[in-house]
């Protein structure tokens, strides 16, 4: 996949079926005032103010998928206890399948933060770590094998507190081949992975060092041939068909067997707070690679995800709109049209009737969205041409107020549009022409006979069909508030 499938790259989020199993953590963050030093010790006593709490671990994995527009189950353990069932309640809200298995004596993992003047002051880790009873771990497995056969791809997400055993493990190990799954590994503990054959495994430098027994060294010790043998002994000591190695301030390196070695640039973020960006970087990557993209382009948007949520507060996710509008800003967009013609051909065999329409959509506004929803309607998908850049030069004379990346980006995030194509031509006709719509929209300040592309329409087969503007639906100042921060 080229660069410039991007737009329609997320789009197919939303069609990914993805299992998560793992530790799950209940992330709290109690932050307030330091008002004073305490008379019982040197420490601060902090006036309470806000208190917030959100999945983490394997949970804020899960939640990144579904808020990315994925499908997702996550399977785990809990106790009996609130923060269990704080984390069933807040997975449910995401539209996530929770299958958090309840065992009896057993305290949910939980990390409290408390934040003092935006600072931290000190971190409460809470939970078991023991072992699972058989009861509960028969229990996981029957459910294990049931989402390797309904998913698309597997993110293990073990942070070594206990959810996954030994003969878990196996069992996920033996259902990747029995199923074929993708399946990524973000272990602190690489050495029980060895023999699966995982997709891709997620380390930082730290952790690959550990894995190969090696002695911990920082990353500013380590020099481009340590790190190159670093990567290459990993791969072949764990088994995997990919190995990310991030390392830190330096971006992260790809490695795979026989290839040269892939550089992701780090993304400099002001006043980082990393708290789970892990966990979002793994969830984009593994929607991403589950879609059909090249492991170059998944890690390049799995880095831009990540640097969405490090410039948030807290234990963050980041959601299709503003990956998108990140993307927008990164390069990584359409310059060009994309070829449909084979997606295109697909659709046509499955008898699915195809919806066009086109514009400049200068100020994406309530207007545009309610045409576009109505136009989706009238088939089984929507394809939106937009005037690019210099095809809006050379119509207007003048530039557009947005280009045309964020144009596309803002159109591309809306959920009853599949697919988004540039063109520079001051009229449609020639991508009429290829796409060959069973239906052509125009908007209610258009006449059929004012329409340069109604021969082109006929030629293909296409009906024309002129929906009435809605009164008091054109703000345009939509696209303009959905692009800050």
């Amino acid at each position: 996949m080229a660069a410039f499938d991007v737009v329609e790259l997320v789009g197919r989020f939303r069609q990914q079926q993805v299992l998560v199993v793992g530790d799950v953590i209940l992330d709290c963050y109690y932050s307030g005032r330091a008002e004073r030093i305490s008379p019982e010790g040197p420490v601060p006593v902090v006036q309470s103010g806000r208190k917030h709490q959100y999945p983490g671990g394997a949970a804020n994995a899960a939640a990144n998928l579904a808020a990315l527009g994925g499908k997702v189950r996550c399977l785990s353990v809990v106790g009996p206890d609130h923060a269990g069932r704080i984390l069933q309640y807040e997975l449910a809200a995401r539209g996530i399948e929770a299958q958090l298995v309840v065992e009896q004596g057993r305290t949910t993992l939980t990390k409290l933060r408390i934040i003092a003047d935006q600072q931290y002051v000190v971190r409460w880790d809470e939970g078991d770590r023991q072992a699972l009873t058989p009861t509960v771990e028969a229990e996981l497995l029957d459910r294990l094998a049931d989402g390797f056969r309904e998913c698309d791809a597997v993110i293990v997400a073990d942070y070594c507190y206990g959810a996954l055993n030994d003969r878990i493990i196996t069992t996920i190990s033996r259902l990747k081949q029995q199923y074929n799954r993708l399946v990524v590994v973000d272990s602190k503990n690489l050495p029980v992975y060895r023999g699966m054959a995982a997709s891709v495994i997620t380390p930082n430098h730290v952790e690959a060092q550990r894995a190969l027994g090696w002695t911990v060294r920082d990353i500013d010790s380590l020099g481009r041939d340590e790190l190159e043998a670093l990567g290459q002994q990993l791969l072949e000591h764990v088994g995997s068909t990919w190995a990310l190695v991030t390392l830190g301030a330096r971006g992260s390196l790809l490695f795979e067997a026989g290839q040269p070695t892939y550089r992701v640039a780090a993304r400099p973020v002001a006043n980082p707070h990393v708290s789970g960006a892990g966990d979002t970087f793994t969830a984009t990557l593994t929607l991403a690679l589950a879609s059909g993209a090249p492991v170059q382009v998944a890690v390049e948007v799995a880095a831009e995800a990540a640097a969405v949520v490090v410039g948030k507060a807290d234990t963050a996710t980041v959601s299709s709109h503003e990956l998108l509008q990140r993307l927008a800003r990164s390069g990584l967009m359409p310059e060009i049209a994309v070829q449909l013609a084979p997606t295109l051909a697909r659709y046509r065999d499955a008898g699915k009737r195809i919806v066009f329409t086109n514009g400049v959509f200068d100020g994406l506004n309530s207007g545009h969205m309610a045409f576009l929803r109505a136009a989706r309607q009238l088939g089984d998908l929507l394809i939106v041409g937009v005037n690019s850049d210099r095809g809006v030069l050379a119509r207007r004379g003048t530039a557009s107020t947005f280009p045309e990346r964020e144009r596309v980006a803002a159109l591309a995030a809306l959920d009853y549009v599949e697919h988004v194509v540039l063109f520079d031509e001051l009229t449609p006709e020639t991508i009429i022409q290829s796409v060959r719509p069973h239906i052509h929209v125009k908007g209610g300040d258009y006449r059929l006979d004012d329409l340069p592309e109604a021969n082109a329409v006929r030629d293909v087969g296409g009906e024309i069909i002129i929906l009435p503007l809605l009164e008091g639906q054109n703000q345009p100042y939509i696209l303009s508030k959905w692009l800050q921060a």
